[in-house]
């Protein structure tokens, strides 16, 4: 299989370039059967980025969503209006409400499109709640059975109740990942891992035969997470047979340093306009 992967909305651009940086994330997939977007970033700088970047929207066949967050979602609206309609491959949860919880703020961070406006502008959903192959060698997560019990989660990240009376924290049923199988092992692609990086890893390896890892590509939710959960996400690579590391958006500037200084010959930074072709 022919892969290139560009890295179109992310928090930071890479190169000097005329792209801009968003709090976000989107990878453009190109792959001999066709190309995909993994994500759509906050919707500011994806279609712009593209121009940027020589690739044309309109080629783009379908879009992947990896979970129900503005930051990944809000660019898809956009680019239905410009290239009209196309399949839209996520979990069956992606329109859950969601919202930031912090000390002196709360904020929605939803989804912010209406199912309905997506649709009129041309979404046309295929929700996959299991590991499902999207094309040859291109498989959607589904949901990711959490075996890690370190990978517990961000507890800003909140839902309302049931009953509505208190919040709980957002346990992501609906956190999905990408997998391509390539010569030299997967090629892992991660929207925010809210599952946890190991949880998603294992995920596919166990799903797909124990293959070898080649590579592991964007957010890993690092940022925020606790030392304990960082020290088993380092042991875990440590005894993980792979070849590179992107880290990206959620993964935060601290953890990508010190990633960048655990494997020093495996971590790059995939920031906008880093592209990777196999």
């Amino acid at each position: 299989m022919t892969l290139q992967i560009a890295i179109v909305c992310e928090n930071t651009v890479g190169r000097p370039i005329s792209a801009c940086g968003e709090h976000g994330f989107s990878c453009l997939l190109k792959t001999s059967t066709g190309s995909w977007l993994f994500d759509t970033g906050s919707g500011a700088t994806l279609l712009e980025n593209l121009a940027v970047l020589g690739y044309d929207a309109h080629q783009v066949d379908g879009v992947i969503l990896s979970h129900g967050h503005y930051d990944h979602c809000g660019g898809l609206l956009p680019l239905l209006k410009v290239i009209g309609p196309r399949p839209v491959y996520a979990h069956s949860q992606i329109f859950s409400e969601r919202f930031w919880q912090g000390e002196h703020e709360h904020r929605d961070i939803s989804l912010p499109h209406k199912r309905s406006e997506l649709e009129s502008a041309g979404a046309r959903f295929d929700f996959l709640d299991v590991l499902t192959e999207l094309g040859p060698e291109l498989y959607f997560s589904g949901l990711i059975p959490r075996l890690f019990p370190l990978e517990a989660g961000d507890p800003h990240l909140v839902q309302r109740s049931k009953d509505s009376k208190e919040w709980v924290v957002d346990d992501f049923p609906d956190d999905a990942a990408l997998a391509i199988e390539t010569p030299k092992g997967l090629v892992i692609l991660l929207g925010c891992a809210h599952a946890g990086l190991a949880n998603t890893v294992e995920h596919f390896r166990n799903k797909l035969g124990n293959p070898r890892v080649h590579a592991i590509i964007g957010g890993t939710h690092l940022g925020p997470a606790s030392d304990e959960q960082f020290s088993l996400t380092v042991d875990y690579l440590m005894q993980l047979d792979f070849d590179r590391l992107g880290v990206s958006h959620c993964t935060g500037l601290l953890r990508s340093s010190q990633l960048h200084a655990k494997f020093p010959n495996k971590v790059f930074f995939a920031n906008v306009g880093t592209t990777l072709e196999l």
